[in-house]
């Protein structure tokens, strides 16, 4: 699956996604390139989360009703079965939830998951042991971590765990939704610096769900702001965080703490 050249990774267009009688996301055209950042911000309820489930198959178990386009390397997903979307999922594309313990079995060692990850998409045990061992080193923990189940992991060590797993199956696409939300800022920095280190070595794709302005101008290349579904700017982070257009964006900014510490003093271009 390798795009044509100058063709983006991953291509939304006319996206539709309902439940009953209400459209949750309605987003008319959207790309993302190979390497690229793209944080897809908005207020809660605003469709972020939605849309990135969307991108990788996993609302249509959640009762949606989705119509319009996913191509991801040409590939139409949308009508895609759900054999094929197994397949894509953890070979070419990647979900690291809010709560990272979410992506391992609470009664299964983060090594057995991630063994059974790797196995299930080619390669040896062997392959796949040295492969994950290998892997959390690269984002900080020792291999001995493998053994644990995901309650002994602190918030940071699961998301790192998350990475770890996306790195090791060399995923191109990842579909990052609020990772950094529950930890602490030092934290966060270090859950960046590894997406960072993901796309240097893979040239791994990010789609960066969150709410956080701040954050995603540090780290994104471009940021989309969604409202009420609905794709209000997409530009380049530094201009939009220093000239927003769209009053979502405005409102996503004062939100942020100012130089005192307090709520509602940030503002664009301080």
């Amino acid at each position: 699956m390798t795009p044509a050249p100058g063709t983006p990774l991953l291509q939304l267009r006319d996206l539709r996604v309902s439940f009953g009688p209400e459209t949750v996301v309605h987003i008319g055209g959207l790309d993302l390139r190979e390497g690229e950042f793209l944080g897809l911000a908005g207020e809660s309820g605003a469709g972020k989360t939605t849309a990135g489930l969307t991108v990788l198959g996993l609302t249509r178990h959640t009762g949606a009703h989705v119509t319009g386009s996913v191509r991801l390397s040409g590939e139409e997903l949308v009508p895609a079965p759900e054999r094929r979307l197994r397949q894509l999922r953890g070979s070419v594309m990647a979900l690291i939830p809010q709560n990272p313990a979410a992506a391992f079995s609470p009664v299964l060692p983060v090594g057995t998951t991630m063994l059974r990850a790797l196995r299930l998409h080619g390669g040896t045990r062997a392959e796949a042991r040295r492969r994950a061992a290998e892997a959390m080193e690269r984002v900080g923990l020792p291999a001995g971590h493998l053994s644990r189940f995901p309650h002994q992991l602190s918030g940071g060590q699961s998301q790192r765990t998350a990475i770890a797993l996306a790195s090791a199956l060399g995923v191109r696409l990842l579909v990052a939704d609020e990772p950094t939300s529950s930890l602490d800022v030092t934290a966060q920095a270090q859950i960046c610096a590894l997406l960072a280190d993901l796309r240097s070595a893979h040239g791994t794709a990010v789609l960066f769900i969150s709410h956080h302005l701040a954050l995603l101008a540090g780290l994104c290349d471009r940021i989309a702001v969604l409202h009420r579904g609905r794709v209000v700017e997409d530009r380049p982070a530094a201009d939009l965080v220093t000239a927003p257009r769209s009053d979502c964006a405005r409102e996503l900014l004062a939100a942020l703490p100012g130089p005192d510490g307090v709520r509602g003093t940030g503002t664009a271009g301080a």
